[in-house]
């Protein structure tokens, strides 16, 4: 049975480094979207979230890009993302989460039309790809992905890896992925391989619970309790963020929380906060930029950078 036959691919990830040069690797612009494998069987697509969700429904202006793979089978690896300017915005694409009405996704779809950004080639014509060498995939995958309304392909240059993250910050991109050219497709494996590269630390946390508002945000919270899971299953205290919000991002916080609160207490142990805290439920993620991390595993100088609403809170694992 081929991986076209299975249909449960969850696609690999990369691990965080600072910009380097290497002969051994090529270097693409990250992509600021929701990882999505594209499954192509005669003339049709199927979208797959990296939740093995399928969201093909929620971005019916994709359908179309099947009928520009010069394959009749065919599975992809790339980014769901809108473009701006050419740019990819991770805020207007929150808009296109969760939503589930035909007649507001139809809406959406004009209002803030999405963009595959093809980069791997995981299958092709009833053979698997994943353990060829990455140049090899991205040579067959540019012969089948022609550059056509609503779908891409990624470039990327080999070796000069410094210069190239500089200006895709100056382009404004969020960063620079480096892969190893002779990498193979390690599915569901956030491998040393393949390397993400930008200005600010992040790191995707649970939301654990939050404090009290004082002030001019009496009439919401003062900071999040964030939380993340150690590898042996259990809820870890990383610190709080009470910077780095919106108005509308405390609105929409404020409907989230409500919404999970809880009497139960989420992280065990010691929990510091300069405020009493409300807990909820361990399931909404967010972003957050930071320094670095102490010895004791608190985010130095945190902010708030975005909601994850394509991750799901088992994934935040330290």
């Amino acid at each position: 049975m081929t991986l076209l036959d299975a249909r449960n691919i969850r696609p690999m990830l990369a691990q965080t480094a600072e910009p380097f040069n290497s002969e051994q690797h090529v270097f693409e612009p990250k992509w600021d979207g929701m990882r999505c494998i594209a499954y192509i069987k005669d003339s049709k697509v199927e979208l797959q979230n990296r939740n093995l969700k399928t969201v093909t429904k929620s971005y019916p202006e994709l359908e179309t890009i099947a009928g520009n793979v010069k394959s009749n089978r065919a599975i992809l690896d790339g980014e769901i993302v809108v473009l701006e300017k050419g740019l990819p915005s991770f805020e207007l694409l929150q808009y296109r989460f969760g939503a589930n009405d035909p007649i507001q996704i139809r809406m959406l779809s004009r209002r803030m039309p999405t963009t595959y950004i093809a980069f791997d080639l995981l299958h092709l014509n009833g053979g698997d790809l994943v353990n060829i060498p990455l140049t090899e995939r991205r040579q067959k995958l540019a012969k089948i992905v022609e550059n056509v309304p609503h779908m891409l392909l990624s470039q990327f240059v080999p070796s000069h890896g410094k210069s190239y993250f500089k200006n895709a910050l100056k382009l404004g991109f969020e960063g620079v992925m480096a892969k190893k050219a002779d990498s193979v497709y390690q599915i569901g494996t956030r491998s040393e391989d393949w390397l993400k590269l930008k200005q600010v630390k992040t790191l995707d946390c649970i939301v654990a619970g939050y404090t009290l508002g004082a002030g001019s945000r009496s009439s919401s919270f003062g900071a999040l309790v964030l939380a993340a899971y150690e590898r042996n299953g259990k809820l870890t205290h990383l610190g709080n963020v009470g910077t780095g919000f919106t108005d509308a991002n405390i609105l929409r916080l404020m409907k989230l929380l409500r919404s999970l609160q809880t009497k139960t207490k989420t992280v065990p142990g010691e929990v510091k906060a300069p405020a009493p805290i409300k807990w909820v439920k361990p399931q909404l993620v967010v972003e957050v930029g930071y320094m670095n991390m102490t010895r004791d595993r608190k985010l130095r100088l945190p902010r708030f950078e975005r909601f994850r609403f394509d991750k799901i809170s088992s994934e935040c694992v330290l």
